[in-house]
């Protein structure tokens, strides 16, 4: 996540004009909420005609009042717009030699769209959101009409999960925006909560951001009826412990719309979202659903704690358990078949017949001592991974069209 501070060494803050530390010499007042409101939208118009200056001299902005507050613009223009995934991570302030006045704001911009001259690879941009909007209407194929908020944002959420791996390695350039989830498939959590907030507002939900200093993390606010909920996809799609690669077929519903009391009491802090008091799905059951939920023909598909369950509404009514088994990683083949684990076995569940059948063992490749944890389906293959003490085996074997191998 990009925190724009001046004693984060990965992230760059530089101000040109040293004197206004020591010699700054009057009594200005801090500039009004209007001014920065209208600071804020002149650096995103610069960003979007791909401009590297904005000039502050029709306002007076000072150093030693003012500061705080462009810092906190910045970061909420590179943390919380969408579509400058070419934004760069640090800026300039420009000061007035001997006073603190702010004259201007050199914009940086990321060295995945910048040639080797330091210009900016419009050209590059400008097929990035190609990419990005053509992932974007791909993602809201799932959206339907007759799906409530709620709804919504549960096949959003499981969505991004399903589709991208945690990442925060430098080398993935794109992680901290939507052009790591839409395009490469690997982000952090600013890429993850970026994104999120992108279908959100496509698919006609409110969305906020919030952002803790503290604790280095980014995550949404969703509007649901007339009421904000906390949305952390980033800690819905939880790393392997052992491996630190995403895990296949795991999508949790932990911090899937919570209230802030609810998110303190599970690990988040440094933060307020006050507006985010309703509890009213602190307790839901899909707390404990770790698989996707999966809408088939007007109802929705999950393996629940009694086995693979449909529901006609996510947040009401009682859900029908239609094969009872100890299952888990509950992955969709088409609308109609799904993997899942049971034991140290993989079955396909037929959900036009309401029969499973076993496709693959364990036992048949490994020894007892080997664990089956995941599953994922692509592209005409099935992956897994059996683990071994501390150690995990990926495999996979190809299926034909009924989904068998």
């Amino acid at each position: 996540m990009k925190v724009l501070r001046q004693n984060l060494s990965r992230i760059l803050f530089c101000s040109i004009g040293i004197f206004y530390l020591t010699l700054f010499a009057g009594t200005a007042s801090a500039a009004s909420r209007e001014d920065f409101a209208k600071i804020k939208s002149d650096i995103i118009a610069a960003y979007k005609s791909y401009q590297r200056v904005v000039s502050l001299s029709e306002y007076n902005i000072y150093e030693k009042t003012d500061g705080d507050m462009v810092k906190q613009v910045m970061t909420e223009v590179i943390n919380e717009t969408p579509y400058l995934f070419y934004a760069g991570q640090e800026y300039t302030k420009e000061i007035e030699p001997g006073t603190s006045l702010i004259k201007r704001i050199v914009l940086s911009y990321s060295t995945e769209y910048t040639n080797q001259n330091g210009s900016v690879n419009i050209p590059k941009i400008r097929e990035s959101r190609k990419k990005i909007n053509s992932a974007v209407n791909l993602a809201l194929k799932n959206i339907k009409s007759s799906m409530s908020e709620v709804e919504k944002a549960m096949v959003l959420h499981d969505y991004i999960i399903a589709s991208t791996s945690y990442t925060n390695n430098r080398s993935d350039k794109n992680r901290v925006s939507e052009a790591g989830v839409f395009i490469d498939h690997k982000a952090n959590c600013q890429g993850y909560s970026i994104a999120y907030g992108i279908l959100l507002k496509k698919a006609g939900l409110k969305v906020r951001y919030v952002v803790s200093e503290e604790m280095g993390h980014m995550w949404n606010l969703v509007k649901v009826g007339n009421k904000w909920y906390n949305v952390d996809v980033t800690w819905d799609d939880p790393v392997d412990t052992y491996s630190d690669n995403d895990q296949y077929g795991l999508v949790i519903h932990n911090y899937f719309l919570g209230s802030t009391d609810n998110f303190k009491a599970n690990g988040h802090y440094g933060f307020s979202a006050r507006q985010a008091s309703s509890v009213k799905y602190d307790n839901m059951y899909w707390r404990d659903v770790a698989s996707s939920f999966y809408y088939r023909n007007g109802r929705w598909l999950y393996m629940g704690s009694d086995g693979i369950t449909e529901r006609k509404r996510l947040a009401s009514g009682t859900g029908k358990v239609l094969l009872k088994t100890n299952g888990r990683a509950f992955v969709r083949f088409n609308n109609n078949k799904y993997y899942y684990i049971a034991g140290n076995s993989i079955y396909i569940y037929n959900r036009q017949s309401g029969r499973a059948g076993l496709i693959w063992r364990t036992g048949s490749y490994y020894n007892s001592s080997y664990y089956l944890s995941q599953i994922m389906y692509s592209g005409g293959r099935v992956y897994y991974r059996v683990l071994k003490g501390r150690k995990y085996v990926t495999g996979s074997f190809s299926v034909n069209s009924s989904g068998i191998p």
